[in-house]
Formats: C-alpha cells, sequence, structure tokens
C-alpha cells in the first residue's frame, strides 16, 4: 500500500511527461472511462455533511475537470467505444451511475457547454423518486441520531468520526442484502429506534427528465437494474429480473432499444462470470464495471472505470486520465 501511495503521487508529479505518455501509448492505453455519480450545487457540497465525498463533486470542479478533458483529450459517446482508436489523443468516456437529478440541472448545462457526450445509467427504482437509495436512508438514521439500536446493541453516533464509522459498518451489512431483506432491516430500524420514516427528497430523476435527457445529442442513457441490488447474491432468475425489468422499463419509457449496462457497486465481489453472461443474453452492447484495470476492444462487456472526485484536478486528474493511476491500481490491488 505505501509503495502504491508512493508511485501515485510519483505520477501525478510526472503525468504531463512526454516519455510517460509514450510508454502508455506502448502499452496501447487509449481509452480511459471515467466514473461519476453526484455534481452538487458549490454551496450544498460545502454546507452538507457526507460519510465521505468519494462519490461526489461540486459544480464548479466539475466544469474545471471538463474543460480540461475537452482541451486535452478525446470525448467521445460510449456508442464510439469498439471503434478504432487514435493513439494520437487519448480517448475518454464519461458515465454517471445510479439517475440523481443534479446530473440534469449541474452536470448537463456543463457538458453541452464543452461538448462533452456522457452516459447515464438509472436504477429504475429511483425514477420519480418511488424508491430511495439504502446508502441514503443508512447515513440519513444516522446523521439524524446520537445514538443508534441494532440487535440490542447500541451505536454511539454523537461524533461525525463516530457516525461514518457507523456508516461503514452498516453499509458492510447492507450491501450483502437482498432488496426484501433490506426492507425488513429498515423497518427494525426504525422500530427499534423510535424514528420516523426516511423522509421523502427529490434526488433522483422523473420520467420525463428522462425523456428529456434522451433527446440531448450529447447524452445516452444505460441501465443499472431495478433496485440497486448486489447482482453476486441473487440467483440466476433473481439476477435476469432484476436486470429485464429495469430494461423494459427504459424501454418503454424512452421508447427505444437500451444498449449499454453498469453493474451495481462495479467490484469484482458484486458480480460473476454468471452475472455478465446474464447480461449479454439481455442483449447489452456494453457493460461498465468498477473495477481497476486497462480498457480492452475485446472485453467490452467487462469495462473498467476510474473514479472521479473533487480532488481530482490538475496533475492527479491528469495522471487518471492517461491511464496511469489505472495501471498502478491494477498492478497493486
Amino acid at each position: 500500500m505505501k509503495l502504491k501511495n508512493y508511485l501515485r503521487k510519483s505520477v501525478d508529479n510526472i503525468s504531463n511527461n512526454n516519455n510517460l505518455n509514450k510508454f502508455l501509448q506502448f502499452l496501447k492505453i487509449n481509452t480511459v472511462i471515467l466514473n461519476y455519480h453526484r455534481v452538487l450545487n458549490d454551496s450544498e457540497f460545502n454546507e452538507e455533511i457526507r460519510p465521505d465525498n468519494d462519490l461526489v463533486v461540486s459544480k464548479s470542479i466539475f466544469e474545471k475537470q471538463i474543460n480540461f478533458i475537452k482541451e486535452n483529450f478525446n470525448p467521445i459517446s460510449i456508442n464510439k467505444i469498439s471503434e478504432e482508436a487514435d493513439y494520437k489523443k487519448k480517448r475518454i468516456v464519461i458515465t454517471f451511475d445510479d439517475g440523481y437529478l443534479d446530473n440534469l440541472n449541474n452536470a448537463l448545462p456543463i457538458l453541452k457547454k464543452y461538448e462533452c457526450p456522457a452516459i447515464i445509467y438509472i436504477t429504475t427504482s429511483f425514477l420519480d423518486n418511488k424508491d430511495h437509495a439504502w446508502w441514503l436512508k443508512i447515513w440519513e438514521l444516522i446523521l439524524n441520531n446520537e445514538e443508534i439500536t441494532y440487535n440490542k446493541n447500541k451505536f454511539d453516533t454523537s461524533s461525525l468520526e463516530k457516525k461514518r464509522k457507523s456508516y461503514s459498518f452498516f453499509c458492510k451489512k447492507i450491501i450483502l442484502m437482498k432488496k426484501k431483506d433490506q426492507k425488513t432491516f429498515f423497518d427494525n430500524l426504525i422500530f427499534d429506534n423510535k424514528t420516523k420514516t426516511f423522509e421523502k427528497k427529490l434526488l433522483f430523476l422523473s420520467s420525463d427528465n428522462l425523456e428529456y435527457l434522451s433527446k440531448e445529442d450529447l447524452i445516452e442513457i444505460g441501465c443499472h437494474t431495478h433496485y440497486h441490488q448486489n447482482l453476486n447474491i441473487l440467483n440466476e432468475e433473481e439476477t435476469t429480473n432484476e436486470i429485464k425489468i429495469s430494461k423494459d422499463i427504459l424501454e418503454k419509457i424512452l421508447q427505444r432499444k437500451i444498449n449499454h449496462f453498469s453493474i451495481p457497486f462495479g467490484t469484482k465481489e458484486t458480480y460473476s462470470s454468471k452475472t455478465i453472461n446474464i447480461i449479454a443474453s439481455q442483449g447489452f452492447k456494453t457493460n461498465v464495471t468498477a473495477n481497476y484495470d486497462l480498457f480492452k476492444k475485446n472485453n467490452i462487456l467487462k469495462i473498467p472505470r476510474i473514479g472521479i472526485g473533487n480532488n481530482d484536478i490538475g496533475s492527479r486528474l491528469n495522471s487518471k486520465l492517461i491511464g496511469f493511476d489505472s495501471l498502478i491500481n491494477k498492478l497493486f490491488r
């Protein structure tokens, strides 16, 4: 881990070096796929208390990132990912997961300003804010209480540090639960802690928003399952339904075929070769993961991505965009 961090810092400092870029070209690292989730207004980003900033960027930083990408790279639609690459200028694919409303309100105007294409993968139970993402539910519960009772045990959540520690504990448990077990889990938490049901917030896209986005030339819509479950804990029938229901809903709303898929969570612990086979059987042309790896054109049903956060600017962003950060992660994972 120490060597990995040392190499990452070293790469950040030399990421503009021509010899490094020639080395990456020799390795045929020509396409990098970026993973975004939320783009918040600067005031909200600065004022909101979150468990972490892993999946969130501010609007002003996002614009700096997109401007840098447009000036120095070749942003392409995921529909062109199988085409022959021009090694003179690295290709960048911009992706968003889950279907947050801020993708429309905050990200889209910036993408249009710099003419950068992107794909938004939709979790269909979140559409119209009918369901609430479990990671938002558990954080809301922790944030609003000084103590949490779970299985007759007391969890001290009186400070931000303790809240974040509890959040990490519960996330590791919930990610291993099927949807029906998640419901039971939260029903019990609400009862045991004598708390209110979770506040319904308009955080996700509506069906009308989705139709609007689909008419934008720069935006592609993809599938991110129905309930955002860990596919690796589902049986074959459950996995098929989780994918097919989502695909059918999107195709009914948009009246066109959905060709691209994103695995929820996307790490190797959350899918298997059987999952990939089911995704292929549903007719998807591509599938993205959250694995650290190098893009290979002959493996478009397990496309690696690298997460982009609010600290990724300047040389730090460049090291990710040129693919060297992915290479380090692959070598030292």
